[in-house]
């Protein structure tokens, strides 16, 4: 009995969180939360200490391209948004066949700066670690 309701209890949590009125987490707010988090235990992971500096450098960098993730998805957006109000000839037409939607959930990104500055960070940090401190970092969410 207490299994069900506790299945039941969860179940409504991830009801009312599915329908709340907030976004989704953005792809910025991942990478600032999974950088923070490993930043945080490198040195536990890492063993030698020059490498773990740099490793927590790189994560510590990754958190502020975040910020300009996120700077640059709203830009992407209000471009996207500025492009579609210009007037149209004819009716209404549909939200995903005009790029309503597009704009609202996925706009492309005009700067793709930060996003190249973030795979060559990886890539760095990839070599920096051996498979199973890689393995072993991978775990910490």
């Amino acid at each position: 009995m207490f299994r069900f309701r506790a299945l039941v209890g969860v179940g409504a949590a991830l009801c009312v969180a599915a329908c709340s009125a907030r976004p989704p987490p953005r792809l910025a707010v991942e990478l600032t939360a999974r950088a923070t988090a490993k930043a945080g235990v490198v040195s536990l992971v890492v063993a030698d200490r020059a490498r773990a500096e740099r490793l927590r450098a790189i994560y510590l960098e990754v958190v502020g391209l975040g910020r300009e993730l996120d700077r640059a998805r709203v830009l992407a957006r209000a471009q996207c948004a500025s492009e579609l109000e210009r007037p149209t000839a004819g009716p209404a037409t549909d939200p995903i066949a005009s790029g309503v939607l597009g704009c609202s959930i996925a706009p492309p990104l005009t700067d793709r700066s930060a996003l190249d500055r973030y795979a060559r960070l990886m890539l760095e940090a990839r070599t920096l670690l051996t498979q199973r401190e890689f393995e072993r970092l991978a775990r910490m969410r």
